[in-house]
């Protein structure tokens, strides 16, 4: 097996070599005079020119042998990446059109229903093709089924295997190559190419080389079609997740009407602000859950404290105080709600070291819990209640300027304070 492109330098050398060595002995024989060596001459001139013929055919079988691999080894890197089918398809087939030389081709693959559909048809330059160019091409795809075995013709004019489909006579069909795509022998697709305009473009000694390159292909693909079947199900899956959370959150506004609305407009600022400091649409997809469940621990709370007109008495203000810890009780074994966790389990805690339920400080407060209280508190102080009237914003705001470096961090205040847009 040629290895790589010096290796086809070394031989061409070699050939060069040993012709240059004929023409020296040629020419040392024509400076001698001697009548007797014209045979002979002609002879080694003969010989130096079938090897120059032969240098040349070596030299073509080597680059095409050097395409071939390379062809395989293109589609053995498709197996090991994370492309989507569709750039998985594209890749086999522009691959297997370098491979074969072939004019154009297309895909098909079975479908959950049990039949073969067109997934994509491809010409040279990576064209995409209509799917309708290949419809003479059907009778040979139904050969390969039904064989579960290639077909391969070197001129489809001149095959008995073709002879009175007058769809190939028409359309000039001359080379074709059709194979099975075949996972632990289970048919799951057909790739044909072909060439119009050549005959002997495909060689029967290639079968074992396409049959190589149909399974790797075969694996490529069908890992590709996992590999999106699992990421529908985890789309599926966070919509449900998604439902299911907001319900939550509908289920707390019912309960207490006095803050109803409050965590729709909260969700939406604590994003811009979010934005702002510059959070990645990542982690910006965790704070926004976060946000939306920042209460979600007083489900636990019984309705008569939650609920009470009255001053709170210091077990009941305690009790309440525990709702950060009932949410990281209900949300830390749900893994879809664990990087949203920050927010409802720390919202409470302040910068100087102050807040409840871990008497966090600093740094020490995750970040997305900075953020959302400087939204909380600005929501509640500027929102109607039924004890007591909206304050003005400029009023929040300077009581907010006032709260930096001990309710708030300081540099979230400043982000706050330079934002244009606080309506809902």
């Amino acid at each position: 097996m040629i290895k790589s492109p010096s290796d086809t330098h070394a031989i061409q050398r070699q050939f060069k070599d040993v012709n240059m060595m004929l023409m020296n002995v040629v020419d040392g024989l024509s400076r001698s005079g001697n009548p007797i060596v014209s045979t002979a001459l002609q002879d080694i001139t003969r010989v130096s020119q079938t090897l120059l013929m032969l240098e040349q055919s070596v030299g073509d079988q080597l680059k095409l042998k050097q395409s071939q691999l390379r062809a395989l080894m293109s589609v053995g890197q498709v197996i090991n990446s994370s492309l989507g089918l569709r750039r998985v398809l594209e890749e086999v087939m522009d691959s297997l059109i370098s491979l074969m030389r072939a004019e154009r081709g297309f895909l098909m693959l079975r479908e959950p229903d049990g039949e073969l559909a067109v997934r994509i048809a491809r010409g040279i330059a990576h064209v995409n093709l209509d799917e309708e160019a290949f419809k003479v091409s059907r009778t040979v795809v139904r050969r390969v089924v039904e064989s579960n075995a290639p077909v391969l013709t070197t001129n489809a004019q001149a095959d008995p295997r073709f002879d009175g489909q007058m769809s190939i006579a028409a359309f000039q069909l001359r080379s074709i190559l059709c194979v099975p795509l075949k996972l632990k022998a289970e048919l799951i697709g057909v790739l044909y190419v072909d060439n119009r305009a050549h005959a002997g473009i495909f060689k029967e000694n290639d079968l074992e080389l396409i049959s190589a390159f149909a399974d790797q292909a075969a694996v490529a693909i069908n890992s590709a079609r996992l590999f999106e079947e699992l990421q529908d199900s985890h789309r599926e899956l966070e919509k449900a997740y998604q439902a299911t959370l907001e319900g939550w959150v509908r289920a707390l506004d019912l309960r207490d009407k006095e803050t109803e609305g409050h965590t729709q407009r909260v969700t939406i600022l604590t994003h811009r602000l979010a934005r702002a400091m510059g959070v990645g649409d990542a982690d910006l997809v965790h704070i926004t859950r976060g946000v939306l469940l920042h209460d979600i621990g007083k489900m636990a709370i019984p309705d008569g404290i939650l609920l009470k007109p009255g001053q709170l008495t210091e077990d009941e203000r305690k009790l309440i105080q525990k709702h950060p810890v009932y949410a990281y009780e209900m949300l830390s074994p749900i893994d879809f709600l664990v990087p949203a966790i920050d927010i409802p389990y720390c919202h409470h805690e302040k910068w100087d070291g102050t807040g409840y339920p871990r008497g966090l400080k600093q740094d020490e407060i995750p970040f997305a819990a900075r953020i959302f209280p400087i939204i909380d508190v600005w929501d509640a102080l500027t929102s109607d209640r039924p004890y007591r009237k909206a304050m003005a914003q400029d009023e929040v705001r300077q009581l907010i300027k006032a709260d930096s470096g001990k309710h708030f961090d300081p540099l979230v205040v400043e982000a706050f304070l330079d934002l244009k847009d606080l309506s809902i």
